[in-house]
């Protein structure tokens, strides 16, 4: 699903991840650090516990594992995912914060036609269902996700969103 490096290019750019609200930024952390793991074998999931524990979210952690999971099987294109200390948000992420956040907002249709961008429909199937426990985690916390912008759902909606290129890379 991703490769990861030592030398990011974007580190020196400015921080795009202080413009995320704190539930995405912590999601957004989870997810590079569970594409560490899955790539490296390094045992990235309990600060990743940890972490969403701290945010009052502890059953969203297995719930995020099955959905970085799904993803990484049912891909059918590289998901550009980075390294953890990079700076740029892709919008591979953005695609993937926004399904998080349709979700919770009970919106799987959309969620599903932005999956269906990088993921067979078994895996879209497989990532919506652990994404709405993912929601349902963060809700019981009182935490919630922004619903994504109104670009984002014309996006999903269009055909120009299905055809994503499969030149895309995970970083």
């Amino acid at each position: 699903m991703a490769t990861t490096h030592t030398d990011c290019p974007t580190c020196h750019e400015a921080d795009e991840r202080l413009a995320l609200p704190l539930e995405q930024g912590v999601l957004l952390w989870c997810m590079r650090a569970l594409v560490v793991e899955m790539k490296r074998g390094a045992a990235a999931d309990r600060p990743a516990d940890e972490l969403l524990a701290a945010l009052g979210a502890p059953s969203a952690s297995p719930c995020l594992k099955v959905f970085m999971s799904a993803l990484s099987r049912g891909c059918t294109r590289m998901i550009e995912v980075q390294c953890i200390c990079c700076k740029r948000v892709s919008s591979d992420e953005r695609a993937l914060l926004d399904v998080l956040g349709l979700s919770q907002a009970m919106r799987p249709f959309e969620a599903l036609l932005l999956l269906r961008g990088f993921v067979t429909q078994a895996g879209a199937d497989a990532a919506l269902c652990s994404a709405e426990g993912i929601g349902q985690a963060l809700a019981q916390a009182g935490r919630f996700l922004p619903e994504p912008e109104e670009e984002v759902r014309h996006f999903a909606l269009s055909p120009a969103g299905w055809g994503r290129s499969v030149e895309a890379r995970l970083h």
